[in-house]
């Protein structure tokens, strides 16, 4: 069963085409992978999924339903939540307070919480149980209380990435998780995604350049180039695939061991 479905989707910017008829369909419980070279679409049609663009032709439906006139905060209230390429986080609030900021869309009646009711302070209690949970998950207790702005780089990716995850959804889009990590923070990362999705049973779709991560935890790929589908498979199809080579050709792919 798809859970995500694009079907025709086209987006112009002035007279730039930058995506030209995209689909493409993501399988529930799976890792699901978009790739392809610099400017070829991607974060654009990520865009279109969280509805922070809009698109002139096509659909995008989420379990059956065509988001095309949600915004940003619907689709959260769906199930879908996206972290970014350039870490988008509260710097001067703790780890904690991060993740609880995710949450804000499970907080049910804050009128309650502001006046102390007891339904509103039980809540606010199991979210932030709910939120030292996902901090052991992510390895994060150690840093629970610090300011996020403090923290390692690699850190700081994990705590997008919980923040995400507090607002409890079936769909993760995760744009380009390990840019600027070093090896070992990919791997790491690497192994979250894994388990964010077998334990969590939340369906992923990411977006990254570095094809060792690719590799280690999509189960199928979708190829961009150009804003135009050219290939779909296996990483291991994708990666011998004469269109993608092709599309990659004077632009260097990080592939790691």
């Amino acid at each position: 069963m798809d859970l995500l479905r694009v079907r025709g989707v086209r987006v112009f910017f002035g007279g730039l085409t930058a995506l030209d008829g995209v689909d493409m369909k993501v399988p529930a419980g799976s890792v699901y992978g978009l790739i392809g070279p610099n400017g070829a679409g991607k974060t654009t049609l990520f865009n279109c999924i969280s509805r922070f663009q809009a698109y002139s032709d096509g659909t995008v439906e989420y379990r059956g339903r065509d988001l095309g006139n949600l915004g940003p905060h619907d689709v959260i209230g769906l199930g879908i939540a996206r972290t970014f390429q350039n870490i988008n986080l509260f710097r001067s609030r703790s780890t904690l307070d991060n993740i609880l900021i995710g949450m804000h869309s499970r907080l049910g009646n804050p009128l309650a919480a502001m006046l102390s009711l007891p339904s509103g302070l039980r809540r606010e209690a199991a979210l932030r149980q709910r939120a030292t949970w996902m901090a052991e998950m992510f390895g994060l207790t150690d840093v629970l209380q610090q300011q996020v702005v403090h923290l390692p780089f690699g850190y700081q990716k994990r705590v997008e990435l919980a923040r995400a995850l507090a607002a409890e959804p079936t769909l993760l889009l995760l744009d380009e998780p390990v840019a600027g990590c070093n090896e070992e923070e990919t791997r790491e990362l690497s192994g979250i995604i894994r388990e964010v999705n077998r334990e969590l049973k939340v369906t992923v779709l990411v977006v990254e350049h570095d094809m060792s991560l690719v590799r280690a935890v999509c189960d199928e790929v979708t190829v961009l180039d150009f804003g135009r589908n050219i290939a779909r498979g296996s990483p291991q199809e994708i990666l011998n695939h004469p269109a993608v080579v092709e599309a990659y050709l004077g632009e260097t792919v990080p592939v790691r061991a």
